[in-house]
């Protein structure tokens, strides 16, 4: 926020300005004509300049490593057909482009320039100068690309480090990916990086700004002075991936954001890290009849700022608003750090904004909202907020009525009926290491219906949703963050398997669940018998497993990782001791509630009441249902009745006195079972009896083959089994119904 009108007094070029300034990609279709040339400086070329001056399409003008007192001017540029004009460090070299003593305004001009890229260079010492910069793109052009240069030391007024300026009703289309670093600069009353009137189309990304006496990183729209039509502002942009620091003001109270949209329209601004600014995020418009709109400020992390974190809307009824914007996912910690009273969140004349998935941590002051009479018509839900004295210290004014606690706010406010209070975990907040520990409150306490926008990711770059919902805040704790989070045992920053730490963040080994090379197998273990050896090769056919069916007697690897069980009734169980003691019934009515089974097995040998186990506690029951043809077995129906558990709010398993136990469950929830007796004593005495209803019967396809028989056998965990088998002819045996006797 600058709240003075800046003094701008440059020659501004006529033509429409038209530069993209990209860092890290080649444009398609740029190829170099057969004829381009290395022009080197200082063996071929005196001077830098010298070389510039005959430099055309496709030629390369490599600077050795050095010290140029020169401040340069592109007077050509490239082209498509003939490639880039590159200005570039020689291999290894990273030549110093000094100002001292250069007459002069800007260290290196582009007025009306296409195709030309500027690399590897040291630019500084452009001192005792007013409205000049570093680099500085004027006119009209395209394809301008800025890649790992450091500029620094830009002394005395308005001395700024990158500038793009669109003053036509053409617009400029502006790409830059990493100036590397601009720092130490004295940009007031301006910014240190800027991008200001009919800029339509731009990606500013992974940028360092530091120590700068003024606004860190704007965009702008609304100035006249720039762009004589007031729609026409910086609009349809990325400013993602930049760090900004120290960016203070030196006049009028200090005001500066660190990343400010001033007038701008329809921009994300996500995944930056602010601090120690006068504001953190500032999203505003400074002159009248301006809107800024269509702004989403997601994924960031600012914290330390001196009078705010995140800060939103015109800042008094003259000038202008901020309307239509949404914050989103944001993690602040203890700005206002000069005790304004701000906090956290200033929301100033703005209406109809959304803030949502934020997590807000004040200072010890405990102020978290500083919102003015101005803000009208905005939300606040699903935020997370966190003062150290407490809820009923943290203060919160929403459009100048205070509230004291967050109670008291949510009640008196109507805002955030979905957000919490808690204390955040951040990793090391002091530090600005806003990262969640794993056990955070924020994990998984975002809106349920959230869903990332198209290429959203967390702060680090990682998925923005790996829970059960969205975490609140930038960081979301999962895998390939970068940041090793409890339970991991490491994190590499990405999800590559066999680099060492893979995708679950394990280290690459057998045993981690993650197939890489040499295994045949990874089960996430390293025992026998499951047919992935200990050394993640596949068990021989043959060797014993366990496939973990209750109703498969034998079970044996296949060679080839799987488990193969034999289904078929075990020998050795308990039979009835009477001629049809035993009565098995289905009925099939296409998984309706009319779905039955029922099994009784009645006049068992002699047993006491250990041998049925406890099932109030530990000993679970399985029904398995076998039908047979041509002398081969198959599996027709497995359910389990688990040990202990509530149903209804009751125990499902009861006591009856000495003699056995009874299962109930109106809900059927194990495989429709509802009521399961088992009762020991003497020989003929001994009984179960299970009936199960409702379309959570997993029932088999039906008629059952009978060929020639069909058992039912229950066992439980303490090694026991009752069967019965049920032989041709049955009484029913059709698609709905099967009904025999057996023994």
């Amino acid at each position: 926020m600058r709240r003075l009108v800046k003094g701008k007094f440059w020659a501004l070029l006529g033509a429409a300005l038209l530069a993209a300034v990209f860092v890290g990609a080649v444009f398609p279709g740029a190829v170099h004509d057969a004829a381009a040339a290395t022009l080197a400086v200082p063996s071929a070329y005196a001077s830098i300049q010298a070389a510039l001056d005959v430099a055309g399409p496709g030629d390369r003008v490599e600077v050795a490593a050095g010290v140029y007192s020169e401040k340069l001017v592109l007077p050509s540029s490239g082209s498509q057909a003939g490639g880039w004009i590159e200005l570039t460090a020689a291999p290894g070299a990273r030549p110093v482009l000094d100002g001292v003593g250069v007459a002069g305004c800007d260290m290196i001009l582009l007025p009306s320039r296409s195709w030309v890229r500027v690399e590897g260079f040291e630019i500084r010492n452009n001192l005792g100068v007013s409205d000049c910069s570093g680099i500085r793109i004027t006119g009209s052009g395209s394809h301008i690309e800025l890649l790992d240069n450091i500029i620094h030391d830009m002394r005395g007024n308005h001395a700024m480090g990158i500038t793009v300026y669109a003053t036509e009703p053409t617009p400029i289309s502006y790409k830059q990916n990493a100036a590397y670093e601009i720092y130490d600069c004295e940009p007031a009353n301006s910014e240190a990086l800027t991008l200001n009137g009919n800029v339509d189309g731009f990606e500013v990304t992974n940028n360092i700004v530091r120590d700068v006496n003024n606004i860190g990183i704007d965009f702008i729209g609304g100035e006249t002075d720039i762009q004589p039509d007031p729609s026409l502002v910086t609009r349809n942009g990325v400013c993602r991936g930049n760090e900004v620091y120290r960016a203070n003001s030196n006049y009028g109270g200090g005001w500066a954001g660190g990343i400010y949209v001033d007038g701008g329209r329809d921009i994300l601004v996500e995944r930056n890290i602010v601090g120690g600014c006068d504001l953190g995020i500032e999203i505003a418009a400074e002159n009248a009849g301006t809107v800024t709109t269509g702004i989403t400020v997601r994924n960031n992390f600012i914290y330390g700022n001196n009078k705010a974190g995140l800060v939103f809307g015109g800042y008094a009824a003259s000038v202008g608003r901020a309307n239509g914007n949404s914050f989103t996912n944001n993690s602040t910690h203890g700005n206002d750090t000069s005790g304004q009273g701000l906090g956290e969140l200033w929301i100033q004349f703005a209406e109809n904004n959304t803030v949502r998935g934020n997590v807000f941590s004040s200072t010890s002051q405990n102020v978290l909202i500083y919102s003015e009479s101005g803000a009208v018509g905005n939300q606040l839900d699903y935020n997370l907020w966190y003062a150290p004295g407490g809820q009923a210290a943290a203060e919160f004014n929403w459009q100048g009525t205070s509230y004291a606690g967050f109670n008291a706010f949510v009640a008196g406010s109507g805002q955030g009926a979905n957000s919490l209070f808690a204390d955040p975990l951040y990793l090391d907040a002091a530090a600005g290491d806003l990262h969640l520990d794993g056990s955070s409150p924020a994990r998984d306490a975002g809106d349920p219906a959230f869903t990332a926008a198209v290429g959203e990711t967390d702060i680090d770059g990682s998925t923005r949703v790996s829970g059960a919902a969205v975490d609140l805040g930038a960081d979301e704790v999962g895998c390939g963050d970068a940041v090793v989070d409890p339970g991991e045992q490491c994190d590499d920053g990405n999800q590559v398997d066999g680099d060492g730490c893979d995708s679950n963040c394990t280290f690459t080994a057998c045993g981690n669940s993650v197939l890489t090379a040499g295994e045949q197998c990874d089960d996430g273990g390293t025992d026998d018998g499951d047919c992935c050896s200990a050394s993640c090769q596949w068990d021989a056919a043959g060797v014993a497993c366990d496939d973990e069916s209750a109703c498969s007697a034998i079970d044996s690897c296949d060679g080839a990782g799987a488990c193969i069980g034999l289904a078929e009734p075990a020998a050795g169980c308990f039979a009835p001791v009477k001629i049809d003691a035993a009565r098995f019934d289905l009925s099939n009515r296409d998984g309706s509630s009319r779905d039955k089974a029922g099994l009784k097995w009645k006049s068992g040998e002699a047993h006491d009441l250990a041998a049925l186990g406890d099932p109030t506690l530990v000993t679970p029951y399985t029904l398995c249902v076998y039908d047979q043809s041509a002398g081969s077995w198959q599996t027709a129906l497995e359910t389990t009745i688990p040990a202990g558990g509530s149903c209804a709010g009751s125990p499902c398993w009861k006591t009856l006195g000495s003699k056995g136990f009874k299962y109930k469950d109106r809900a059927g929830a194990a495989g429709g079972v509802q009521k399961f007796m088992l009762k020991s004593g003497d020989e003929g005495r001994t009984k179960f009896i299970l009936k199960a209803r409702g379309g959570a019967i997993d029932l088999p396809a039906m008629p059952l083959a009978q060929d020639s028989a069909v058992a039912a056998r229950l066992s439980n965990g303490a090694g026991s089994c009752w069967q019965a088998d049920f032989t041709t002819p049955a009484a029913a045996n059709s698609a709905s119904r099967f009904k025999d006797k057996g023994n």
